[in-house]
């Protein structure tokens, strides 16, 4: 199982474990789809000179530009990484709370959850910039201009709650199978510093970055999820084929002083 544990010491920081193999192979995967797309891209110039290979040119930029775009958007995904932004957030809950970031669950990568002295949190991140609306069920980025437009570059919204919902039910039922019966909920986390949620009754809590750590805090602690079943849950994400192991601390070397 590709995924590893890292601040291992017991300490009054948050544990985390982190699915290094996957942050690896997803990096150059987007490198691959942006390479690839420009060069569809560049190729459609020399296709156009031939008219009877104009639809060709035309299909042929049309994956390039979807390769490219993806690749992008993936690449800026992955230098600016959600695992270590929430690191930093939740670093300093204390020894009872571990973060998992890119767990594989059966055919699934859940990319970030939080054990907790209540459970599971699952986290779904989104780094979204300005306005965004939640009515009835339904979620909108409020856009205006040309922000219409560049906006088909970045971040896309789609449906949070439906993420959120396919994650927790499918680290449910992989917890279930191993026989763990451990409370699974979630989260929706908006970590761009300048996005604005104007959300009425969403079906998941939804907090900009400023707002999770009160609302881990608030999570309601249940007894009966003890330390062993904690560290039971901890140990199936704890295994991994690339190890991130925290340095330690250089020793000096001692200097030899002469006597006065």
């Amino acid at each position: 199982m590709p995924v590893v544990r890292t601040n291992a010491r017991p300490s009054a920081t948050t544990r985390v474990i982190r699915n290094v193999a996957h942050i690896n192979r997803q990096k150059r995967l987007a490198r691959w789809s942006a390479l690839i797309g420009l060069a569809l891209l560049g190729s459609t110039f020399w296709l156009l000179l031939d008219p009877a290979r104009v639809l060709l040119a035309y299909a042929i930029l049309f994956v390039g530009m979807i390769l490219f775009h993806r690749g992008m958007q993936q690449i800026a995904k992955w230098n600016a990484r959600n695992d270590v932004r929430l690191d930093a957030l939740l670093g300093k809950l204390g020894g009872g709370y571990a973060l998992v970031h890119y767990a594989p669950v059966g055919k699934r990568t859940i990319e970030h959850f939080l054990v907790h002295p209540g459970g599971v949190l699952v986290l779904t991140v989104l780094e979204l910039a300005g306005t965004i609306r939640h009515r009835n069920g339904r979620w909108r980025k409020v856009k205006a201009g040309l922000s219409r437009l560049f906006g088909l570059g970045g971040p896309q919204l789609g449906d949070p709650s439906r993420d959120a919902r396919v994650s927790v039910d499918a680290l449910t039922a992989f917890l279930t199978e191993a026989q763990l019966e451990v409370e699974v909920d979630g989260a929706i986390v908006f970590l761009n510093p300048l996005v604005e949620l104007d959300v009425e009754e969403p079906e998941y809590p939804v907090t900009n970055a400023e707002g999770l750590p009160e609302l881990v805090r608030s999570l309601p602690v249940d007894p009966a999820f003890q330390t062993a079943d904690r560290q039971a849950l901890l140990a199936l994400f704890s295994q991994g084929e690339e190890p991130e192991r925290a340095q330690p601390a250089p020793r000096r070397r001692p200097v030899k002083r002469r006597a006065a």
